[in-house]
């Protein structure tokens, strides 16, 4: 699920670090999460909403998901496999050290922020 916004668009919260520690819903699961379904709706991805799951490996997005937001992914370090066809902008950092990402595919035209896929074998198109 997510945020309702003014315009109409529904976000996925953003995440902040306060104090060095960032805390999310999910935390205590971190660990058994292996694969996300985003909600059909959802406009992006929050930032750090899915920051360091150890066991993640499949990301399923919806068509109405065109931005996904700084380091939304970032040390994923077992993400295999994600569809980026229909995201539009993926922001800065948003797969940074998902060092396991092989199955990539974009939207043309997409703008992709730097460090995006840092520390990853993506070739970005």
């Amino acid at each position: 699920s997510g945020e309702k916004l003014e315009n109409g668009e529904t976000n996925l919260k953003n995440y902040w670090k306060v104090g060095g520690v960032l805390t999310l819903p999910w935390s205590a699961y971190a660990d058994q999460i292996t694969e996300i379904v985003i909600s059909d709706g959802i406009h992006d991805i929050g930032q750090m909403a899915f920051y360091e799951l150890p066991n993640l490996t499949e990301v399923v997005l919806p068509e109405s998901a065109v931005e996904i937001r700084n380091y939304a992914f970032k040390n994923c370090a077992n993400l295999t496999t994600i569809n980026l066809e229909v995201v539009e902008v993926i922001c800065e950092g948003a797969f940074y050290g998902c060092s396991a990402l092989e199955n990539i595919t974009f939207a043309e035209g997409v703008v992709i922020e730097d460090w995006a896929f840092s520390r990853t074998p993506v070739i970005l198109p």
